[in-house]
């Protein structure tokens, strides 16, 4: 996610490509999960609900693309740390959560939904304790926390966690957003990035009390204007927070003792010039040196070198997504799959072992209005 780091494994089915010359080559596919804007969302779009593809770990190949599980504006996933339930957001006016059973095969088989308590959920995850499932209504700012039901399904919210504020941006920012939630490096705090006030809030939170949540303060408050959307956490403990209005990465140190953190660092999240660029998804590689930003409008995937133990990034690059609007990506080893919302299609870039840099390899799926990838638990 976004910010938010899920146990999962990937799913490596074997599979054998016959070659014309008679040898055969091992395939391994990754099964991904693809959230979409459908018809009744908000906004609205074309696909079915959850789509599953098939990723070739090896070449980068993408097939498939076929509807998994019907339910309206699914436009973020979160898997279960166990693999066995993954839930998603139903974007639309009254606000809901969805969750579903993972079959053995990587199918998906409802379970139940429970409401937001709020306009347009855009984001969600799972606590690593797997008790609960958090959720961010992005139209009105409330965050909701459900239960987690011995079934897998979400239950109805044990907390609204409502806020007020407002920015500089009298079009995006009238208002409270609240546009992603994640875990604070002491594992101890909820942090919810709200573009409309230029926050990240912080709530304690206790996963084995019948009301989680303990109060809420202020992590961090950023440059007016920034419109703080998705974040990512470093093992050392600095967050890196996208812009969205801004267009820079606002690096963050987290001091345990207070729960608030102290600005080290910004920099611009693209390298391309001329062009209004708005960050969407950002990732950290798994042993913490590379980081990834998408920006639509520059249409990239940019690269940086995370530098000084945490606190610095140096840009490295930006590459072409192959499509527009890159609106999420996942990082799977050695790869990177770009859901590109407004051409309606995934792209495959390949990332170079020693830099760290993608490339693209030319392998594209179609799919409509594609706006979350997870890959599959196993």
């Amino acid at each position: 996610m976004g910010v938010y780091a899920t146990a999962w494994t990937p799913i490596r089915m074997g599979r054998i490509n016959k070659r014309s010359d008679g040898w055969a080559d091992a395939m391994a596919a990754q099964i991904l999960w693809i959230g979409t804007y459908t018809p009744g969302s908000d906004p609205t779009g074309s696909g079915t609900g959850i789509h599953r593809v098939e990723f070739d770990t090896v070449t980068g190949r993408l097939s498939g693309g076929a509807p998994l599980a019907a339910t309206p504006g699914p436009s973020f996933l979160a898997a279960h740390p166990d693999g066995r339930s993954l839930y998603a957001v139903n974007e639309k006016e009254k606000g809901t959560v969805t969750g579903f059973a993972v079959g053995a095969d990587g199918t998906l088989t409802e379970r139940g939904s429970a409401p937001t308590g709020g306009t347009s959920p855009c984001h969600l995850a799972v606590h690593p304790r797997g008790r609960h499932v958090i959720a961010t209504n992005y139209a009105d700012g409330v965050v909701s926390v459900h239960p987690i039901t011995d079934d897998g399904a979400p239950g109805e919210p044990v907390r609204l966690l409502a806020h007020t504020g407002s920015g500089p941006d009298t079009v995006r920012q009238e208002g409270p957003h609240a546009h992603t939630v994640g875990m604070a490096p002491d594992g101890r705090h909820l942090l919810v990035a709200d573009l409309g006030t230029d926050e990240v809030r912080c709530y304690a939170f206790d996963p084995d009390a019948d009301d989680p949540v303990a109060g809420e303060s202020i992590a961090a408050r950023l440059t007016p204007g920034t419109g703080p959307r998705h974040m990512a956490v470093h093992p050392n403990g600095h967050i890196y927070v996208a812009g969205e209005l801004d267009s820079r990465i606002h690096v963050l140190r987290w001091d345990r003792d207070t729960a608030t953190t102290v600005p080290v660092a910004d920099v611009p999240a693209t390298g391309v010039a001329g062009v209004r660029s708005y960050p969407a998804e950002i990732v950290l590689s798994r042993d913490g040196e590379r980081l990834y930003v998408s920006n639509r409008g520059a249409d990239t995937i940019a690269s940086f070198e995370v530098t000084e133990g945490g606190s610095g990034l140096r840009h490295l690059a930006d590459t072409a997504t192959g499509g527009s609007w890159p609106r999420h990506f996942a990082l799977l080893e050695g790869h990177i799959v770009v859901a590109n919302q407004y051409s309606g299609g995934l792209a495959a870039l390949c990332l170079d072992p020693s830099t760290g840099i993608p490339t693209d390899t030319g392998h594209r799926l179609a799919l409509p209005d594609p706006v979350c990838v997870l890959p599959a638990a196993g």
